[in-house]
């Protein structure tokens, strides 16, 4: 008899990634550090990862391959499809671009004279996987005095790992598990507490174990196991991504700057990944237990308010709930539970870093909603979790440009602004299906997860940065004002003295001509030292000044000019 399946447990790993060769790299242009088509190379240079075929059915031949992918493509509007599932053109930007947001108004005119790719997303297949594939979660905890208290091994099946690489700079790995074994609640928190962490939050490791962090977490794979029991240096490299995650993805990426100074060494280009998050993945959760959903759906009308296991699971939370005021946990959980269902036995919890499912036992909860969240729902949150990510990547590359030492700023805000102006168009989404459900869970998704306030605190960082730009530039063209203003200056004083005396029909005695012969090539210096004081280190302006300068000293110490003092 086949087992049924309790829960399921999707963990998503949304990270930001560069491509770059040292550190030094990360001082560039945002897009000389994005380019899709190096990281996918990379990334199948094992042969562990190919293209998702029933993905390439539906963009390259509007075609979908079965009843599910109907649901799904049926469910999102057009232009929301092509961010989950791609584009296949490749676009030429070489005409002015603009997008109005917010009120305020962004410019990119000509800035692309080469084709840049325009997919949006890629959407990748682990290959190494089989029927006996499992993520395995080791949890130990220890007493006070040491003494092992608690030892399970908690075996889920691998259904499938799933990667989408967005032109952003930003990407998810998705690892999709189901449960046929553990039942209890207790067990389900823990799966879910501990198996998503990728790198221990604090020290020392016998304390985080015992609390959240796994002995031990393994990939049981066709071909290969991976392990990780986070015993590394951890003081030498802090915030070190598990090996669960960063040896599937492959040997060319890395994620500290040791280990990016040590492969730096050979000259060849790898991908930096940079969690968005923190030390978790966001949690996906399904499962289906009668008692609980009848507890909290059918005894009490506001039960889930008060309800201890409701509160852990929604926050993933494995030992307690970590709100310890009655009132503040009412106000969370009211603002984090939709309720359209309750009187079916079924609640839906969101948070920043959780989307969970609590249903009964029936054959639609089985079915239908097992289903839902993990293919429609699932990439819903998959959009808001890149937004939040592009966002976070995009404000950070503000901060780096908005230092001053910077030389190239100009170049780096436009570069900015183009990656922007493109999130924007085919990220950036106020409403995604028209179904009721969805619009109403997608808001509270994007409400929770503050999608819209920081978008527009990104819009007003970028436009600030414009207007520094713009008054820089302002600057520096008074500054090449003002220069040839006072260049010309001097050339003028050298045109009048040559015509005055050119004119002169009474030279006389030459001996004055030893003084006046100099007259010009003095004023030229005085231009000179007058202004140096404009050009500061400009170098372009420092060039046009000697290069006017020294055609001034060639036209004062020409020979024809000579010789009108001599006639």
């Amino acid at each position: 008899m086949t087992k049924e399946i309790i829960s399921s447990h999707i963990f998503v790993f949304p990270f930001r990634w560069d491509v770059v060769k040292d550190e030094a790299c990360f001082d560039t242009c945002i897009d000389s550090r994005l380019n899709t088509e190096k990281f996918i190379k990379y990334l199948k240079d094992n042969n562990q990862w190919e293209e998702d075929i029933n993905i390439s059915n539906i963009v390259e031949n509007k075609e979908v391959e079965n009843d599910l992918d109907y649901n799904t493509y049926a469910y999102f509007y057009d232009n929301v499809r092509k961010a989950i599932y791609g584009n296949p053109n490749s676009i030429k930007k070489n005409k002015n671009i603009s997008v109005d947001l917010k009120n305020s108004k962004y410019y990119a005119g000509k800035l692309f004279n080469k084709k840049i790719s325009n997919t949006i997303v890629r959407c990748l297949n682990y290959k190494n996987i089989d029927a006996n594939s499992i993520y395995e979660i080791h949890v130990e905890k220890k007493d006070d005095k040491g003494t092992i208290v608690f030892d399970e091994h908690y075996k889920l099946k691998i259904k499938s790992i799933k990667l989408k690489v967005y032109d952003t700079g930003v990407a998810t790995l998705s690892y999709f598990l189901n449960n046929y074994e553990w039942k209890n609640k207790e067990d389900i928190l823990r799966i879910n507490d501990y198996g998503r962490r990728i790198y221990p939050q604090h020290i020392p490791l016998d304390t985080v174990r015992s609390n959240f962090l796994a002995k031990k977490l393994s990939l049981k794979l066709k071909k290969r196991i991976i392990e990780e029991e986070f015993d590394y240096e951890i003081k030498e490299k802090p915030t070190k991504i598990s090996k669960t995650i960063i040896n599937i993805l492959g040997e060319k990426f890395v994620s500290t700057e040791k280990e990016l100074r040590y492969k730096s060494l050979s000259k060849e280009e790898i991908i930096f990944v940079k969690p968005v998050i923190d030390d978790r993945m966001f949690v996906i959760c399904y499962y289906n237990n009668g008692f609980h959903s009848r507890v909290l759906t059918k005894y009490d009308k506001d039960e889930y308010l008060k309800n201890d296991f409701w509160y852990q699971f929604l926050f993933v939370d494995n030992d307690g709930a970590t709100c310890k005021d009655e009132e503040m946990t009412k106000e969370l959980l009211l603002k984090s539970t939709y309720t359209r269902w309750k009187s079916y036995g079924t609640l839906f919890g969101i948070s920043r870093y959780s989307f969970v499912i609590l249903c009964d036992e029936s054959g639609f909860s089985k079915d239908v909603l097992y289903n839902h969240i993990n293919i429609i729902y699932y990439e819903m949150i998959l959009l808001a979790l890149v937004q939040r990510a592009s966002i976070l990547r995009f404000s950070d590359e503000t901060s780096r440009i908005a230092s001053f030492e910077r030389k190239n700023i100009y170049e780096q805000i436009k570069k900015l602004q183009e990656y922007y102006i493109r999130f924007v168009n085919t990220i950036y989404f106020r409403e995604v299906t028209a179904q009721e459900q969805g619009i109403e869970l997608y808001d509270k998704i994007v409400e929770l997860m503050r999608i819209d306030t920081e978008v527009k605190r990104l819009d007003e960082e970028i436009d600030e940065i414009q207007r520094y730009i713009n008054l820089e530039t302002n600057d520096r063209t008074n500054r090449l004002l003002n220069v040839i203003t006072f260049v010309g200056i001097g050339i003028s004083v050298i045109s009048l003295i040559s015509s005055l005396f050119s004119n002169s029909k009474q030279i006389g005695d030459l001996t004055w001509l030893v003084t006046w012969q100099y007259v010009p090539f003095v004023m030229v210096l005085l231009v000179i030292s007058v202004i140096k004081n404009y050009v500061n280190d400009n170098k372009v302006i420092k060039i046009i000044m000697w290069v006017i300068t020294l055609l001034a000293i060639y036209i004062v110490l020409d020979y024809k000019f000579i010789k009108l003092f001599i006639k």
